[in-house]
């Protein structure tokens, strides 16, 4: 009568360490939450501190990688030359 209890024991402890175990999509998908949300934060305390003229948080936005959105609420589409311009810059980085 010995053996029901232990495997009791024995199984919701398997139990226990399958609910523990990393889920490494559910990590990645917090973490990218987490860094749209800081950079969302950050994007809008830099602009109601006022410390930066608008040219100087348009040239950090373009740095950033924000994006401006349209009246519909999309991001506009980047035009050829646009995209011309981000290949160059990105393989004079290299």
């Amino acid at each position: 009568m010995k053996f029901l209890p232990r495997a009791l024991l024995f199984a919701c402890a398997l139990l226990g360490v399958g609910c523990a175990m990393p889920n490494a999509k559910r990590d990645a998908d917090d973490q990218q939450r987490r860094l749209m949300d800081d950079t969302d934060e950050r994007k809008a305390r830099l602009q109601a501190r006022g410390t930066l003229s608008p040219q100087e948080y348009e040239a950090m936005a373009l740095k950033m990688g924000w994006t401006t959105k349209s009246k519909d609420g999309l991001p506009a589409a980047p035009t050829t030359e646009e995209l011309e311009k981000r290949v160059k810059a990105a393989g004079t980085n290299r």
